[in-house]
């Protein structure tokens, strides 16, 4: 990590949000639990088949094999295939149309980024579109200084396109940004695109492999900060 000096900008970080900031997949099965009134395997087969959905879709958009849609569509797609599916009942897919903007925080997340934002410039990059950002960073008390859309892009991660838009948004001077994700996918492709890694684990996230290496490993925000405030 670069320590910024005097005519530069802090260094800039650039989160991650689904998966790592929020738990989605237990949000999801939570909310599913609570609106459809199914059990927790059922809730579980219902928000993976969604998911699944919305990680097929947003696989083909990146491969060229469809035009992009924001990921607030993908979900709307994801919950007709599941009624039609007799997964979920027409009313309660209506009023799960706004789970992925409910998602909840991981215990750290709220805390331990606050205290990130107060010394490193704080950027969001997520696949989640603008709608569902917004909903998030409200519903969840995440405060950025700017928050990032594969809608800006038009495409999805691990789109090197996606990754250009952190590049390209970190203040001047403020060094090669930082990504961090608990998805070893993610910080593959954020390092192929020029940018530095810092991985942190959660149950919702995908983990390194033998051969992975990443800048920084960190067990929880609050350790990415004391990390980063040693090397600084």
């Amino acid at each position: 990590m670069e320590p910024a000096t005097e005519g530069t900008a802090r260094p800039t970080l650039v989160f991650d949000v689904l998966g790592t900031l929020v738990d989605q997949t237990g949000s999801m099965e939570r909310r599913v639990t609570a609106v459809a009134g199914i059990d927790s395997g059922a809730a579980a087969e219902v928000a993976g088949r969604w998911l699944g959905h919305v990680a097929e879709q947003e696989c083909a958009i990146v491969e060229g094999r469809r035009a992009f849609v924001p990921s607030h569509e993908l979900d709307g797609e994801a919950l007709s295939v599941l009624v039609r599916e007799d997964l979920l009942p027409p009313d309660a897919a209506a009023r799960l149309a706004d789970a992925s903007e409910r998602l909840e925080p991981w215990p750290d997340s709220v805390t331990g980024l606050d205290l990130l934002a107060a010394d490193f410039t704080a950027l969001g990059l997520s696949n989640a579109s603008r709608r569902v950002l917004a909903g998030i960073s409200t519903n969840a008390g995440l405060r950025w200084h700017q928050v990032l859309s594969s809608e800006d892009a038009r495409t999805y991660k691990p789109d090197q396109a996606i990754y250009a838009l952190a590049t390209d948004s970190a203040p001047t001077g403020s060094g090669t940004p930082v990504m961090v994700a608990a998805h070893a996918w993610d910080l593959r492709a954020a390092a192929k695109a020029g940018m530095r890694t810092a991985y942190v684990p959660r149950s919702d996230g995908d983990p390194p492999g033998p051969d992975d290496t990443f800048d920084l490993r960190a067990t929880s925000l609050l350790d990415l900060h004391a990390q980063l405030l040693d090397l600084g």
